[in-house]
């Protein structure tokens, strides 16, 4: 019996409004589940983490990834689709770790983008590094480009980001 896990994750952003993080996920939820019942698919369990940096290994920061590793090592699932690789990480060397390890529990990993993420034969164990690695990279350079217009942004007005300062008077 095949035991089917949808997985969905946004960043959490200030600049993201709570409600546009919330159209994302709803929307990766949509385009996988419209993706399961054309295959026939009739029972999944959604995994959500709203929010929450796919850079990073601490599976604490990233509650329903750690959920969904945990049920797969009872062997509740065995199939979990995503919407692209950038939903399941952003770093190479953390992405790789996961994919082997679910990989050795026989647990097959579908992006909807990418297709199987298959590493159990050269051909897929390259494909998934690829994508990983792009996947890293495009989120390095979102990040230089993010750095760049912050300090020119410093440089032309002066004005920094982060909280604005509040005058409070004592009374």
């Amino acid at each position: 019996m095949i035991r089917v896990a949808i997985y969905v994750r946004v960043s959490g952003t200030k600049k993201k409004l709570d409600g546009e993080r919330r159209q994302d996920v709803n929307r990766q939820i949509e385009v996988i589940e419209k993706y399961l019942k054309r295959a026939g698919i009739k029972e999944w369990k959604v995994y959500c983490d709203d929010g929450k940096s796919a850079f990073t290994e601490d599976l604490n920061q990233r509650p329903a990834f750690k959920q969904l590793l945990n049920d797969c090592l009872r062997h509740y699932i065995n199939e979990i689709y995503i919407e692209d690789i950038t939903r399941f990480s952003r770093n190479l060397t953390i992405g790789i770790k996961w994919l082997k390890k679910l990989s050795d529990l026989n647990v097959n990993i579908i992006s909807l983008k990418e297709g199987q993420l298959d590493y159990t034969s050269s051909k897929g164990w390259l494909q998934s590094n690829i994508f990983l690695l792009f996947a890293e990279w495009e989120s390095r350079i979102r990040s230089e480009k993010v750095k760049s217009g912050m300090e020119r942004v410093k440089k032309e007005s002066g004005k920094t980001f982060g909280r604005p300062k509040i005058n409070r008077r004592d009374k």
